[in-house]
């Protein structure tokens, strides 16, 4: 206060904010500070400009130790008809503590009873407060450390240490922690509970007015750890402020537990001061928004009715926000509670239901919630946390983005596990993870479990309970639907699924008798389909869109509007599981059984694509059920076929084979041919001594049971002769591929895909032969008839395609195969995928074309990308995986990177001779690159002895004419020369 004017009523106020009346002077921190602690018997007073004048001020006098009373009295001025949530306030010491001792040479005895008398007026105050608010609940805090000053001496301020330890020691007290713990959660929530009136003393005018203020209830604030969303809250930001010719109606809608009402309740705390009222409405039920509606009426006497506050919103010349809140129930019209006009006003509604969309004023209104975005959930996840934790280890951090990710991102979830793993002692991200993977639902459903002051939200509705809530409201039918969507994958599906299914429901044979348990999952399944097909038995798409919208109008399913496919959130999925009444086998066998019915015996491109489609789902059945029954083997196998998933394919057609030779003999004809499928499978995946034993025996039993001519002995013939061809048997293959062409021109004429078939794999053979002409004019007639039959991107048109692109490389017509290629190429990778097997084929025969051209380079970044996805997906000693190492090794020889060349050639040739044996055409190429690198490197002797052991084993494997042996005696004399 001023010196010269130390009445004890009339203190100065130094603000940090700018006031019509009475303001103060206009100084800064520090000179505040130094005024705040003047003192007339202790310290000097200080000089500040006032108006241009200089003035002195000191510390405040008895009745100004404890400003409390005059900071609510500036509230109120300042934030009339508001209300207060929290009043807290800090004491600097009990006056009981303070003792005046013997006097000596070393101690103030006045300073010591001056600080009594501020500490004895302080708690005066302090005393009138308690009296103040004595008719409230948690509104007003008072803090003061009771211990510590009782030895004061000269100086003593600057014993800090001491000072800490008692604060921290007054911290730890119960009642002191737990009085903390209700101020902090107070202040968070910043709930109005007083008016500003009542706060600061004085009766308000009309007492009816304040009780009508006080039971509306007031917009809560967003919680404290909020993180992300900027782009959604900038979006709806300028949709609800910017000037609009009507009135703006925004629309936030998504699955429970996305975040919705904390997004609204974040863009409400940004434009607070944008609104002369705010009126948050619970939204969940007619009956809730009439409440809330006639209870702001009463506060404002506007009128009784909710019609009235809505006539009054309409005309209303201050600027308002409508918020309803959770509008999830489809059979609340919220519409009819919407103002019809408003230009003064603006409306946001958060919701599961996307219909209600339809609300929204533009496209720009409207926001689908979905998950957070990795980085924002993990940020969420570790803020929460480190409320306990103040530094997360490297474990912790690297498991906080699994876990979101575990969690899909959903901010429920997020939150939930983060107050979980802050309340429990000991319980860190990895243990919670842990946890979590092995007992879902029990993690998440613990939430429910912790004391109310460590939730982090009013509802505490765990993400199971939002769901069910939903789930009990939907259709019977509805509920059966999403049953068998549970142990689908959670993405991806796609009407065709139950489309393809119904329509073949009727006539899908099995190769084995139905049992108990598959004669339920048919029955169940087949009642649900038929509930979308008309009266006679088609597919009607109108009635599946119906019920299956009754799944999406709960945000329970989203439509993919890209790949226009279905998708569950993968916690949704998870719950969904939980829900079935169906004992867990049968549920399984369900949606097995679905699948199984869904795929067909064709072969056109459509066929085929939708069997490449449901990969995701046959694996996320046989995850549930490994053992399962081989009715659906029988069919999920050609998923793995088309997918190029031989191991997955072997395993079922192991399971499958084990099973007929049970259920049906060793010699029935359905035995044999899981026996050509087994050998076909050992073949892909290179184990060609398994596979010419098996192909070898099904040939003989195929000419016995069917005969020498019919369709499944001879494509026993070509699957055998190509088994030869692989290993570097080249001859035998020939002439089994020349016996088998002949009879299938014979049999099924020019044009039938199997001779078809046959005259690509001839051609085949004789690229290896070394017979490029012959191969190419076989070639040529292939693809022609099967562009002209199938189609330009038909699997095997696009073989066709590839297979005369690389015989163009062979006869040196490098640009014509770089046409081809690059069109096989995109043609595979957009209808099959980056990591197929035949697209990374496609990739590898371009880097070699690009290789012939002198494009080293860009074959170099080629080679690369598909040595790494084989290594990924086929292992190290893959065959495929082989080829790629020596192909990206001769890249390098050709950029002079001689010695990383040695190292992958090395260790080719090391798993060839492993695994294919020396006389292997492959183990050749591989000792011929080795040697044309040791010649680089200046290592003759090296070279020469591997050249000489090509050439004696090819004399022997191949002919001493053969192409291969020719190369390699060549090289030979080469080297010879150059020495």
């Amino acid at each position: 206060m001023a010196q010269h004017n130390m009445n004890a009523g009339l203190p100065v106020l130094f603000r940090s904010y700018t006031v019509v009346a009475n303001p103060g002077p206009d100084c800064t921190i520090s000179e505040a500070l130094h005024a705040t602690m003047a003192h007339p018997d202790l310290f000097k007073s200080i000089e500040i400009l006032v108006s241009s004048i200089s003035q002195s001020f000191v510390g405040g006098e008895l009745g100004c130790n404890n400003p409390i009373a005059h900071v609510l009295s500036e509230a109120d001025r300042i934030y009339p008809e508001h209300t207060v949530a929290s009043v807290v306030s800090i004491g600097a010491g009990h006056a009981h503590t303070i003792q005046v001792p013997e006097p000596s040479r070393w101690l103030r005895t006045q300073d010591v009873i001056v600080m009594k008398d501020m500490a004895t007026d302080s708690e005066r105050v302090a005393e009138e407060m308690v009296a103040r608010f004595e008719g409230t609940s948690d509104v007003y805090f008072r803090f003061n450390v009771d211990q510590g000053l009782q030895d004061m001496k000269h100086g003593s301020w600057e014993r800090l240490g001491e000072a800490m330890q008692h604060t921290k020691a007054y911290l730890q007290k119960g009642e002191v922690k737990q009085r903390l713990q209700v101020a902090v959660r107070k202040t968070v929530e910043r709930r109005g509970t007083v008016s500003t009136t009542h706060a600061a003393g004085k009766i308000p005018q009309v007492v009816e007015d304040t009780h009508r203020l006080t039971g509306f209830k007031r917009c809560p604030a967003p919680t404290k750890f909020y993180t992300g969303r900027e782009d959604e809250i900038t979006q709806l930001i300028a949709s609800i402020t910017e000037t609009h010719d009507k009135l703006p109606v925004c629309v936030v809608y998504g699955l429970g537990g996305a975040g919705k009402t904390q997004l609204v309740l974040s863009v409400i705390e940004r434009t607070w001061n944008n609104w002369d009222h705010v009126i948050y409405i619970d939204a969940s039920s007619a009956e809730a928004i009439e409440k809330a509606l006639h209870e702001f009426g009463k506060a404002k006497n506007t009128g009784e009715e909710y019609t009235d506050v809505i006539s009054w919103l309409e005309s209303c010349g201050e600027r308002w926000l409508m918020v309803f809140d959770n509008a999830d129930t489809p059979a609340t019209n919220v519409e009819q509670y919407i103002p019809a006009r408003g230009e003064r006003g603006s409306i946001l509604i958060t919701t599961r239901l996307p219909d209600l969309a339809n609300l929204a004023d533009s496209p720009g209104s409207v926001c689908h919630l979905s998950g957070m975005s990795q980085t924002d959930g993990t940020a969420l996840l570790v803020k929460i946390t480190s409320s306990r934790y103040q530094r997360l280890s490297e474990n912790d951090t690297k498991a906080a983005g699994e876990l979101v990710q575990d969690f899909g991102c959903l901010a429920l979830a997020i939150v939930h596990a983060g107050a979980y793993i802050a309340h429990s002692p000991g319980m860190t991200i990895t243990e919670y993870r842990s946890l979590f993977l092995s007992q879902r639902q029990r993690m998440l459903e613990e939430y429910s479990q912790l004391p109310a002051i460590a939730k982090l939200d009013k509802r505490g509705d765990t993400v199971y309970t939002t769901w069910k809530m939903c789930y009990d409201q939907l259709k019977p039918e509805s509920c059966e639907l999403l049953w068998l969507i549970a142990y689908l994958h959670y993405d991806g599906i796609s009407i065709n699924i139950f489309k393809r299914a119904a329509e073949q429901m009727d006539s899908k044979t099995y190769p084995l008798p139905i049992r108990d348990l598959e004669s339920k999952a048919l029955g169940f399944v087949k009642q649900c389909l038929s509930r979308f097909t008309d009266s006679k038995g088609h597919w009607d798409s109108v009635k599946f869109t119906r019920m299956i919208s009754d799944l999406t109008s709960y945000s329970l399913i989203d439509f993919d509007e890209v790949n226009l496919t279905y998708r569950v959130h993968v916690l949704v999925h998870d719950w969904a599981k939980t829900v079935i009444p169906q004992p867990l086998e049968l549920a399984v066998e369900c949606t097995a059984t679905l699948l199984s019915l869904s795929i067909d015996d064709e072969n056109d491109i459509g066929s085929l694509a939708y069997k490449r489609h449901l990969e995701l789902h046959v694996t996320s059945v046989l995850m549930q059920s490994p053992g399962i029954r081989a009715n659906h083997s029988y069919y999920f196998k050609e998923i793995y076929r088309q997918t190029g998933q031989w191991r997955q394919m072997m395993k079922l057609v192991q399971q499958l084979l084990a099973v007929f030779e049970e259920e049906l003999g060793h010699n029935n004809a359905g035995t044999w041919d899981a026996r050509d499928e087994l050998a076909h499978t050992y073949s892909e995946l290179s184990r060609w001594g398994e596979a010419l034993d098996l192909q070898t025996q099904v040939v003989d039993a195929y000419k016995r049971l069917h005969g020498e001519e019919h369709s499944q002995t001879l494509s026993s013939m070509s699957n055998l002769a190509l088994t030869y061809s692989r290993l570097g048997r080249h001859n035998e293959a020939e002439q089994l591929q020349v016996q088998e062409l002949n009879t299938c021109k014979r049999v099924m004429g020019e044009d039938h895909p199997y001779t078809l078939t046959s005259m690509n794999n001839l051609a085949i053979t004789y690229s290896h032969l070394g017979r490029h002409n012959e191969a190419e004019q076989l070639e040529v007639q292939v693809l022609n008839a099967r562009k002209r039959l199938l189609g330009e991107e038909h699997p095997d048109t696009l073989t066709s395609i590839s297979n005369l692109g690389i015989t163009y490389s062979y006869l040196g017509r490098h640009n014509e195969a770089e046409q081809l290629t690059v069109h096989v190429l995109d043609a595979r990778k957009r209808l099959l995928g980056e990591n197929h097997p035949h697209t990374l084929s496609s990739m590898s025969n371009l880097a070699s074309t690009y290789s012939h051209l002198g494009r080293h380079n860009e074959a170099e970044q080629l080679k690369a990308q598909v040595l790494d996805a084989r290594k990924r997906l086929l292992g190290e000693d893959h065959p495929d995986t082989l080829t790629s190492m020596n192909n990206l090794a001769s890249t390098y020889s050709h950029l002079g990177r001689y010695n990383k060349a040695e190292q992958l050639k090395a260790q080719v040739l090391d798993a060839r001779k492993r695994l294919l044996g020396e006389e292997h055409p492959d183990t050749l190429t591989s000792m011929n690159n080795l040697a044309m690198t040791y010649s680089h490197l200046g290592r003759w002797n090296e070279a020469e002895g591997l050249w000489r052991k090509a050439i004696s084993v090819a004399k022997s494997s191949l002919g001493d004419q053969h192409p291969s042996t020719q190369l390699y005696r060549s090289n030979l004399e080469w080297s010879r020369d150059q020495r």
